[in-house]
């Protein structure tokens, strides 16, 4: 009786370090995908540049340090951009979640997209002919 007490404790505490990694993993797989993607994505992003007076659209939070970089990144570079607060605006706040991304800041071009606040790969795209046209 005791060896079946102590079978059940073993497989019980087995189970749940199981159960504990797995979930671990599973919630940070899509940072890990979104890791081994790089910080540039390509696509069609046009619809979130219509109707606005700028090439570029900067998503961001007022409260968010990332984003407050990457602003001053793209001033200082002398880049017009499209500063849309999420967390001021409802309508900007859909206009993001269509970009299926969950992070701030998302620097947007017609044709690629950099989630986070990356110099480089910003230089990359206000380099582009989409952008310099």
């Amino acid at each position: 009786m005791k060896q079946q007490i102590k079978n059940w404790i073993k497989n019980s505490v087995l189970m749940a370090v199981t159960v504990a990694g797995a979930v671990a993993i599973g919630s940070n797989l899509p940072h890990f995908i979104n890791q081994s993607r790089g910080p540039i994505r390509s696509g069609d992003f046009s619809t979130h540049l219509e109707k606005k007076p700028h090439r570029l659209t900067l998503y961001g939070t007022s409260t968010c340090p990332h984003c407050q970089s990457a602003r001053t990144f793209l001033k200082q570079a002398g880049i017009a951009f499209n500063d849309v607060l999420i967390d001021e605006s409802r309508e900007a706040a859909v206009s993001f979640k269509q970009l299926h991304e969950s992070g701030v800041p998302v620097l947007v071009s017609q044709n690629k997209l950099v989630v986070g606040f990356d110099e480089n790969a910003y230089d990359e795209i206000i380099k582009s002919p989409a952008v310099k046209q």
